[in-house]
């Protein structure tokens, strides 16, 4: 068997969808039939069902996928290694984008890393701060930029910055909004996001102060999809400050001059990896994009 089947059938395992696991590797969906097909051949064994939701692991599947990770960790370990013998790094690296690449300054970071380690490859994975950790346990991520007060204990995180929010509506409810009080902004329709949202923990943890609840009309997990519905005067919702005003700019939307909020924004590895000389080398790339007094190391919460 090739390590490259044990990837996409723990991949296909992780998203359970070939779709979804063909854009994650970055290849068609019949490579990836192909290359569960081929593995379930050599192994004996049927690895997944197929059900309305997409693929769902055997018991067989289940049990082999804990083996397929620690050969996967073993080759990469391995690879780690052979790269801190060279003189110089090469390899590449799973980066999380939990938010838009341009305010992480992902471009300036990826070329400051390619001038120093040209041999460095950066694959970038957009994602969200919830899925963070697990991605990072099972390796579908070697790095990852997350948001929030607190950083799971098997996690290594480096504080970038701090994120200002905005709680901000259509322009079209200006005179709904300003000047509003709290209570007459938790009342108003609200475009949420899933409870665990950095953004809208933020807010939440203000309106239970009060004793309050948002009022919700839509929930989604799509951050891009949040400042739409705002734009198209549809509710209220939690955007960065930088959004925030830009669509205020435009005439689009208005900002609640009310409590600032903001969230930690922090690049984080596994704390097992830590001395890895690649992950190293992009910490460092990271760092050197955004400004010192905000780029300080702590210690996992």
């Amino acid at each position: 068997m090739e390590l490259y089947q044990l990837r996409t059938f723990v991949t296909v395992a992780e998203e359970g969808h070939l779709t979804r696991a063909a854009g994650r590797l970055h290849i068609s969906q019949p490579s990836v039939s192909a290359h569960v097909k081929a593995l379930e051949e050599e192994l004996g064994v049927t690895l997944f069902t197929r059900t309305p939701r997409g693929m769902e692991p055997t018991d067989h599947g289940r049990r082999l996928m804990d083996r397929a990770r620690a050969v996967l960790d073993a080759a990469d370990d391995m690879a780690r290694e052979a790269s801190g013998l060279r003189d110089e790094l090469a390899g590449a690296l799973r980066l999380g984008v939990n938010t838009e690449s341009e305010f992480l300054r992902v471009v300036e970071a990826v070329s400051a890393l390619a001038e120093s380690h040209p041999r460095i490859e950066v694959d970038l994975v957009q994602t969200t701060s919830d899925r963070v950790p697990e991605m990072l346990r099972t390796g579908g991520l070697d790095a990852s930029f997350i948001c929030g007060n607190e950083v799971e204990t098997d996690l290594e995180a480096v504080k970038i910055t701090d994120m200002p929010l905005a709680i901000a509506g259509p322009a079209s409810w200006s005179d709904r909004i300003r000047g509003a009080d709290i209570k007459g902004i938790a009342a108003l329709p609200w475009i949420w996001m899933p409870h665990c949202c950095p953004f809208c923990l933020s807010a939440l943890a203000r309106f239970r102060e009060q004793g309050l609840e948002p009022t919700k009309i839509l929930v989604t997990d799509d951050e891009t999809a949040v400042k739409a519905m705002v734009r198209a005067g549809k509710g209220m919702g939690v955007l960065r400050l930088d959004e925030a005003r830009e669509l205020e700019a435009a005439g689009a939307a208005v900002a609640w001059d009310g409590p600032e909020l903001s969230v930690p924004l922090w690049l984080c590895i596994l704390k097992r990896r830590n001395g890895d000389p690649l992950l190293a080398a992009l910490a460092e790339a990271v760092r050197s994009v955004w400004p010192p007094a905000t780029a300080t190391k702590t210690a996992a919460a």
